[in-house]
């Protein structure tokens, strides 16, 4: 799943990873987000999220929610996260137990973020984001 709120990178950044051979679900802002995660947390593989969308942290709520949801559902394939942000977040997305990839980024960063995430979780390229 991706959740960016500028639409210019939300179709760039999704374009980027249906050329990796992803299914990519979009939202735009946290609240479209949420409701997606509760609809779909078991499809779900990763999580990539901007931070700020727009208001600071809001990427770091959806880290909570979607963990609040795994709890609740006692789901056992808790997504992978990836924070992404202009500003230094890497150490509030590790503690939060996610990977953080900072912007600007190239494909090939995305890339590289994705498998190391992917390497922590054993997820698939089938896996919708």
């Amino acid at each position: 799943m991706l959740v960016e709120d500028n639409e210019v990178v939300r179709y760039l950044t999704s374009r980027l990873l249906e050329s990796l051979g992803y299914n990519v679900l979009m939202a735009a802002d946290k609240e479209t987000a949420c409701d997606i995660i509760q609809q779909q947390c078991r499809e779900i593989g990763l999580v990539l999220t901007d931070n700020d969308l727009p208001a600071p942290d809001e990427g770091l709520k959806i880290i909570d929610f979607i963990q609040d949801i795994v709890n609740f559902f006692r789901i056992k394939k808790v997504p992978t996260i990836i924070v992404m942000s202009g500003r230094d977040k890497s150490k509030e997305a590790e503690m939060a137990g996610a990977e953080f990839l900072p912007k600007p980024f190239s494909s090939k960063e995305l890339k590289s973020a994705i498998q190391r995430a992917m390497a922590k979780k054993e997820l698939t390229a089938d896996t919708h984001i």
